[in-house]
């Protein structure tokens, strides 16, 4: 067993999806990027994700939300 792609466009996907999750639900990149990673659907085995791998995923990701504009609500969840 080895950690593998479900497709082509899986790894945009996870950035894609990992963005959405801190900006709609304020989750921190590790806990978006976990969440987004084990839901099943862009990927097998994800508990076997190399450091390498996880490392660009998370790079990627801070890149797009610096883009976008919306690191200042990283890892602040909303209020009750």
């Amino acid at each position: 067993m080895r950690f593998q792609w479900s497709s082509r466009n899986s790894e945009t996907a996870v950035i894609t999806m990992t963005v959405a999750r801190i900006r709609c639900r304020g989750m921190s990149i590790e806990e978006a990027l976990r969440s987004t990673l084990h839901n099943g659907e862009h990927c097998q085995h994800p508990e076997l994700i190399s450091d390498g791998t996880l490392q660009r995923l998370r790079k990627a990701v801070a890149d797009k939300l610096q883009k976008m504009g919306g690191t200042r609500r990283e890892g602040k969840r909303p209020a009750g």
